[in-house]
């Protein structure tokens, strides 16, 4: 029944699209041998148009597609979440005031005897050194914790490091180093034994 319908919707509707209405009975009164071969004509294009619209084109195989997208957005989730934003609570534009309010009171402060404004806030884990009262750098030394980028805790490894952050922007003779806007963090690995001795996290225009 859908498909008699169906066909003679597509009958009317190519009466109503060839706009010649006027006579058009008479015409087919007069010659009843043509409205059975027009008759005929609409109802193998109706079934043409029906058989068309029930093939259906080859799709790849669904399972696979899905599984490449997953794997992609795993990915670019990955290097999207690190971003550099912070490297152990500190960011670029932190102040003494504000590193001071994060991570308490440092050990010791050194200022530089040869660059003026230039002065180091040592803490257990790390090196804080400031520029004019903004963080210039960050040097970890203390591998033994894991670090903490952008809220994630990542131990630090080479392999760990590099599975969070995927592939580094530069390689260089003693490290490697990725890039997130104006912010970088460099690896420095041992040649011989290629296990990481330290990261430092800096700002790209104090390269």
């Amino acid at each position: 029944m859908k498909t008699y319908f169906l066909i003679g919707c597509l009958i009317g509707s190519i009466f109503v699209s060839s706009g010649d209405f006027e006579g058009t009975t008479d015409a087919y009164l007069a010659t009843p041998n043509r409205i059975e071969v027009k008759t005929e004509t609409l109802f193998e294009t109706a079934n043409k148009i029906i058989i068309a619209s029930m093939t259906l084109s080859p799709e790849p195989n669904a399972t696979e597609a899905k599984a490449e997208q997953a794997v992609n957005m795993n990915e670019t989730a990955k290097e999207q979440q690190l971003m550099l934003q912070t490297v152990n609570n500190v960011s670029l534009y932190d102040d003494p005031a504000s590193v001071i309010e994060k991570l308490g009171q440092p050990e010791q402060i050194i200022a530089d005897e040869y660059l003026e404004g230039i002065e180091t806030y040592q803490y257990p884990a790390m090196n804080i050194i400031f520029s004019d009262g903004i963080v210039d750098f960050v040097e970890i030394e203390d591998l033994s914790r894991s670090l903490l980028i952008d809220d994630a805790v990542i131990p630090a490894t080479v392999e760990d490091l590099q599975a969070a952050l995927g592939e580094p922007d530069y390689i260089t003779e003693d490290g490697i180093v990725f890039e997130r806007n104006e912010a970088l963090l460099k690896l420095f690995i041992d040649s011989d034994t290629k296990q990481l001795t330290s990261v430092s996290y800096f700002h790209n225009l104090s390269m």
